[in-house]
This record gives structure tokens, C-alpha cells and sequence, in this order.
């Protein structure tokens, strides 16, 4: 009777050490899944902010054709949300819709900066008043805009070279595991 509830604290206590076992590597697989999507975030965010800013354009253009501009890329930048989201589930340093975001975000800004020294600039931009400051404001808007666009295509450049300094702090992680992993 003694040797099998001894047989069996040994059966639960390896039930145990096995759970947390599992409990671990889940927990060190989530950690690694989260640093891997981290290195997105910047790109996420500047999505976001991009798809917002010409979302609140595209209403308040709604009744002109400019409206096809800010539509068009919306919609480019709906299809680098998808893959965003889908870098959770399928890793990935390689974004191809993103980066088709970001030069059509760029070219569509150095248009818009051309039109404030043309006569386009009341029709592009009816919702502001056609004055020298207004122009210069937008201008500014719209070069501070393309700057954002210029850094985020080079961060973009550097996740899908694995030159990032998000990817070498996920290999010294993956290192500290697998050499914790040897340990054991």
C-alpha cells in the first residue's frame, strides 16, 4: 500500500514537472513570438497614423474627385494591414505590401508638395484657405510627412536584412535559451 502512493506522488510529481515544463516553453515561444512582432511596431503604428490621415481626407473630399487619391491609398495600405496582423501568426522580415504602402504614401506626398506651388493646391486641398501661409503650413505637413515615410522605408530596409537592433537582441535571446536549454 506504502509503494503505491509513493508510485503514484512519483506519477503526479512527474505529471507536474512535466506541465511546467510545457508551461515554460509556451512562455519562452510567446516571449519570442512578441519580440519578433515588436520589431514591427514602429511600421504598425506609421500604418495606422497613414491610413487615418488619408481616411480623414478622403471625407472630407468625398464630393470631388480628388477622393480617388486618398482611396487608392487606403486601400494599399488596408493590404499592409492584413499582412501587419498576419506577422503574429506566420513571421515573416520580408513585407512586400508595406512596403508598397510606404513608396505610394512617399510618391503621393512629393505630388501633393509639387501642387502647393501650383494652381492645384485650392483643389487638392479645398478645405484650407488658398494663402501663402496656408500653403507653407501644408507644405511643412507634407515634408514632415515624406521625412516619416523616408525613415520608416529605411527601417523596413533593415528588418528584411536582419540589420536591426530589435533582430540582434532576439538572437542573444534565442542564444540565452538555447544555452539555458543545454544546461538542463
Amino acid at each position: 500500500m506504502k509503494i503505491a502512493v509513493n508510485q503514484r506522488q512519483k506519477h503526479i510529481q512527474s505529471k507536474d514537472k512535466l506541465l511546467a515544463i510545457k508551461i515554460e516553453k509556451n512562455r519562452q515561444d510567446m516571449s519570442l513570438k512578441s519580440m519578433q512582432f515588436n520589431r514591427f511596431m514602429l511600421i504598425r503604428y506609421a500604418t495606422a497614423i497613414f491610413f487615418f490621415v488619408n481616411l480623414y481626407w478622403a471625407l472630407i473630399m468625398r464630393h470631388t474627385w480628388v477622393v480617388i487619391i486618398p482611396v487608392i491609398v487606403m486601400f494599399v495600405s488596408g493590404l499592409a494591414i492584413v499582412e501587419q496582423i498576419k506577422l503574429f501568426g506566420q513571421h515573416t522580415n520580408q513585407l512586400i505590401y508595406s512596403k508598397l504602402f510606404f513608396r505610394t504614401q512617399l510618391v503621393v506626398n512629393i505630388g501633393l508638395i509639387i501642387s502647393t506651388m501650383t494652381p492645384l493646391f485650392p483643389s487638392l486641398f479645398q478645405f484650407v484657405n488658398n494663402t501663402s501661409q496656408n500653403r507653407y503650413i501644408v507644405l511643412v505637413s507634407l515634408l514632415l510627412g515624406a521625412g516619416a515615410v523616408l525613415f520608416v522605408n529605411k527601417r523596413l530596409t533593415l528588418i528584411a536584412s536582419n540589420r536591426d537592433k530589435y533582430y540582434s537582441r532576439l538572437m542573444a535571446y534565442q542564444a540565452i535559451l538555447k544555452k539555458n536549454k543545454e544546461m538542463n
